[in-house]
């Protein structure tokens, strides 16, 4: 009896099991070109957009969050991605959201920092160190953002929080973390 084994190899195309920008081709311009959506899709689209957090999260769950970053590229639909990455189960995009913390506008830089407050809210898990990279390179622009004094008082208060609550996970010091908005710092206003 001859055992045949075929090598069928499982295509895992990003860490949400979504595709991911490797799996398509880019544009000239650098931007990755999209599959075109499914209805049940454009659906969870459309209720995340105008739904409740349990609507965010189920899109989260069904498109993951690199398929989150790359429909911002959608008009429209940047809003509503940045507010469903606070429900992203890793750090793998934190560096990105820091970004759009950074160059947004006002609603959407802090939309960005509010969904990093909230995945810094949940507990680690055994299976987050494969983000370690993003989530170190993620708090050290965070932590650079957070010291630029040329940045919106209520944008870096939020950033500070976040670093606050991600200071356990060892990708800042607490010490490093500006203190200048505390009730009892005595530097002035900023």
């Amino acid at each position: 009896m001859a055992l045949v084994i075929a090598g069928c190899e499982k295509s895992v195309p990003g860490a949400s099991g979504k595709p991911s920008a490797a799996d398509h081709p880019s544009t000239d311009e650098g931007e990755v070109r999209l599959e075109p959506m499914d209805p049940k899709e454009v659906e969870a689209w459309d209720r995340a957009k105008d739904g409740d957090d349990d609507d965010r999260m189920r899109l989260a769950d069904r498109v993951g969050c690199t398929g989150l970053r790359e429909r911002t590229q959608e008009p429209g639909r940047r809003s509503t991605a940045i507010r469903a990455m606070a429900y992203c189960s890793d750090f793998f995009e934190l560096p990105w959201l820091v970004s759009m913390a950074a160059s947004a506008d006002d609603a959407e830089g802090i939309e960005a920092l509010e969904a990093i407050v909230e995945q810094a809210a949940r507990p680690r898990r055994a299976t987050d160190p494969e983000d370690a990279q993003d989530l170190a390179a993620g708090c050290q622009a965070l932590l650079a953002f957070s010291r630029d004094r040329g940045r919106p008082r209520a944008r870096r208060v939020i950033a500070i929080r976040a670093l606050r609550m991600l200071a356990p996970r060892g990708c800042v010091k607490r010490v490093e973390i500006p203190t200048e908005f505390d009730a009892n710092d005595d530097s002035g206003p900023q």
